[in-house]
């Protein structure tokens, strides 16, 4: 036996009385049928007599769908509601429109909205009266980084003396996507329950030697912040691989894939360790992910568990796995320090082997869940594609310094994320086949 597998024992045990007197964090990703977009923004009106520089206000309420309309909105969310809008005009003035607006995500970066309704524009000092009339409008976003947007309107008169319309031109930002956060998806398999994904809380266990690199101080936290989001993220899919054992076996489920489960959870184990001391060797200071509890069973029969399972090895399995997988392999081609080689060599591996056996699970299902396994496994894979990972955030630093320290610049983790969704359909789309 390897002194490494001594180790885990006492490790674990450790860490399950840590998970007792600690408290779970908690980052929940949940779809909800209804979006609320405030904002602000700048705009120019033109058209009557004057050019009005405008500070505006903009609310936008939205009941969302899922789908596709017309092959437009076929990537993420569309849907429509009721907005409102207020403008200060050269601060002399206020226009005000409410109304109707509709639209969806373009793709995973851009959205369109366009919108009607009423306007009322207070006098302005002597030169123009009050007037109300028709607000026309169409709105474009940039959902990444921030969720920027540009507009043009019109506003056409119905009252007061001169009917001519008015144009707007703005550009704003907004608290929050106008259709709502996109669906993301997981990196890994998560901690699952009944009140959305966990994440284990982290212990500081006293001073370590600090890893020797040449690293300033800034990026040194951002590399150590980042392993030790990678030790969470692996010691939450340790209960989660022992509740996904559980449940097969109690839906009667071949013995290997049950006996596949609870090896996985081992490589979890080695692979929380390995995150934790490059982690704790960045901050100097001996870190350590809480070992939580695996969720309860919760499923009203086993037809519900075929279904949840068979979602779950979809997403969790097929592509989290196998984004973390693609990721590692990634993250090994420009690592130059030799732990992280090691620890991403595990992992690329590792995983790779979990996204197989959530494959396997998937077939499991479909074949004993029938057609309510199908039909709900073909929308999760026929639907809108899931966005990255929410919580995969880049680090900030030196390009060369965060490459050899295993991690992937923002663009490169999209592109793993791509590259593994795109492969995962077309196998997907066979086992549907197949069952």
């Amino acid at each position: 036996m390897s002194s490494c597998s001594r180790a885990l024992p006492p490790m674990l045990a450790a860490l399950g009385v840590a998970s007792l007197v600690s408290l779970p964090g908690q980052a929940r990703a949940e779809d909800d049928a209804f979006a609320m977009s405030v904002g602000v923004s700048l705009s120019v009106s033109f058209g009557q007599k004057l050019v009005a520089f405008g500070l505006g206000a903009d609310l936008r309420a939205t009941f969302l769908m899922e789908g596709s309309f017309a092959g437009a909105f076929d990537s993420g969310h569309m849907g429509f509601g009721p907005f409102a809008q207020a403008t200060w005009l050269n601060f002399s003035a206020g226009r005000f429109a409410i109304g109707t607006h509709g639209g969806g995500d373009l793709s995973r970066d851009a959205c369109v909205d366009g919108e009607i309704g009423w306007m009322y524009r207070t006098p302005y000092r002597d030169l123009l009266p009050g007037q109300h009339g028709l607000h026309l409008g169409v709105m474009a976003g940039l959902l990444d980084p921030a969720v920027v947007v540009f507009s043009a309107g019109a506003a056409i008169p119905l009252s007061g003396e001169s009917l001519a319309p008015e144009g707007m031109l703005g550009v704003g930002i907004h608290a929050a996507p106008i259709f709502g956060e996109r669906f993301h998806g997981t990196d890994g398999r998560p901690l699952r329950t009944a009140d959305g994904v966990v994440l284990p809380p982290v212990l500081g266990l006293g001073p370590a030697a600090s890893r020797p690199a040449r690293l300033d101080r800034a990026t040194r936290a951002a590399l150590a912040g980042a392993w030790l989001d990678s030790a969470r993220a692996e010691c939450g899919s340790i209960p989660a691989f022992l509740a996904l054992a559980r449940d097969l076996a109690a839906v009667g489920a071949p013995a290997s894939l049950v006996a596949r489960a609870l090896g996985a959870l081992g490589d979890e184990v080695r692979h929380t360790a390995r995150c934790s001391e490059i982690a704790s060797e960045l901050a100097g200071w001996r870190l350590r992910p809480a070992l939580l509890p695996p969720p309860a069973a919760r499923d009203a029969d086993r037809q519900a568990a075929l279904v949840r399972m068979a979602l779950e090895a979809w997403h969790d399995g097929c592509l989290g796995e196998g984004a973390a997988a693609a990721r590692a392999r990634r993250s090994l081609a420009g690592a130059r320090d030799e732990g992280v080689r090691v620890a991403l060599g595990e992992i690329a591996r590792d995983e790779a082997l979990h996204a197989e056996l959530g494959c396997r699970v998937l077939a499991y299902c479909l074949a004993e869940g029938g057609r309510e396994v199908r039909e709900a496994v073909g929308d999760a894979m026929t639907g809108p594609a899931p966005a990255p990972p929410a919580d995969d955030a880049e680090v900030e630093g030196e390009r060369k310094e965060v490459q050899a320290f295993g991690r992937l610049r923002r663009a490169e983790a999209d592109a793993a994320w791509d590259e593994t969704w795109a492969a995962a359909r077309r196998d997907g789309e066979r086992m549907l086949v197949a069952a």
